[in-house]
């Protein structure tokens, strides 16, 4: 594995860690069902902890194990945003997207950020290899914060 397979692994690993733990121990039925006041109340769209969860880890496999590494995809980014899930099927989930980003490192060379997308979506963008990567990176990111803004909403509103 190069010296970028490592690196990006090791950040990505740490990012759903931080996403997973964030997670722990929210019950089953409020993991999909919660949302903060402000969505309750006629205000702001927003999702569940299931569907934000989902949502990531879709996009993410999207990105890397599709976009980057070729396999197929059957995502429906509109369902992700409605679907639900247990906390240890969430979980599994993103370790198998892991395993698969590990498998896909191993043999990816300097050479390899400059391929082109399997994807229309990134063609069209022009984007190579190493900026869908790094999007990937970015956007799993994104949602870990968004999981513990909402998850500290959670906190403070309980009674």
């Amino acid at each position: 594995m190069t010296p970028f397979g490592r690196a990006y692994e090791y950040q990505l690993r740490n990012v759903v860690n931080d996403l997973l733990t964030t997670l722990g121990g929210i019950p089953d039925d409020q993991f999909n069902t919660w949302k903060p006041a402000a969505a309750r109340e006629g205000g702001h769209e927003m999702n569940t902890f299931a569907a934000l969860s989902i949502h990531a880890v879709s996009a993410g496999e999207f990105m890397t194990l599709h976009a980057v590494g070729g396999q197929p995809s059957q995502r429906d980014r509109e369902a992700e945003f409605e679907a639900t899930g247990s906390p240890a099927e969430i979980v599994a989930r993103y370790e198998r997207w892991l395993d698969g980003v590990h498998a896909l490192m191993e043999d990816f060379s300097d050479a390899d950020l400059d391929r082109a997308s399997f994807s229309d979506r990134y063609t069209e963008r022009n984007w190579r290899a190493a900026e869908i990567l790094l999007h990937a990176l970015d956007h799993t990111a994104l949602h870990a914060g968004h999981l513990q803004l909402q998850r500290q909403l959670w906190e403070a509103e309980r009674p």
